[in-house]
């Protein structure tokens, strides 16, 4: 019961997280997004899909069960998925020109999406050894 309530409630918290945002970024230019905007794109889906999977983890902890980082997921996933989620919009244009189809990772929709995929990661990177 308590795993489903976690579920709900982590899906609740997408739906509005992504209100949130998508209010946020309705009348805002690209190059106008303010830090803060950044950051709450970031951490509402860590926080959301981490509701659900801490009572896995701490389900498979009490049974005695070594729960380990996976570094290698963790570096290629998530370090990737952070850059594209929390640069200001704007800066992979001016690295790779406004011609490149990296100019595409700073629109809104690919800095909400790398939020969601930073998040999954980070909450998919542990992994869990019988004993």
């Amino acid at each position: 019961m308590v795993r489903r309530l976690g579920i709900l409630t982590s899906s609740i918290m997408m739906l509005l997280g992504l209100v949130i945002l998508t209010w946020g970024f309705r009348d805002l230019p690209l190059d106008e997004r303010p830090e803060w905007m950044a950051w709450q794109m970031v951490l509402w889906p860590i926080v959301a899909v981490g509701l659900t999977e801490i009572w896995r983890l701490r389900r498979y902890a009490k049974r005695g069960w070594k729960i380990r980082v996976d570094r290698f997921k963790l570096l290629v996933h998530g370090i990737p998925a952070f850059v594209v989620a929390s640069l200001p919009g704007g800066a992979f244009t001016t690295w790779w020109g406004s011609g490149s189809i990296f100019s595409l990772l700073d629109f809104p929709t690919a800095k909400v999406m790398a939020a969601l995929w930073l998040a999954y990661t980070l909450w998919s990177c542990w992994e869990v050894d019988l004993p």
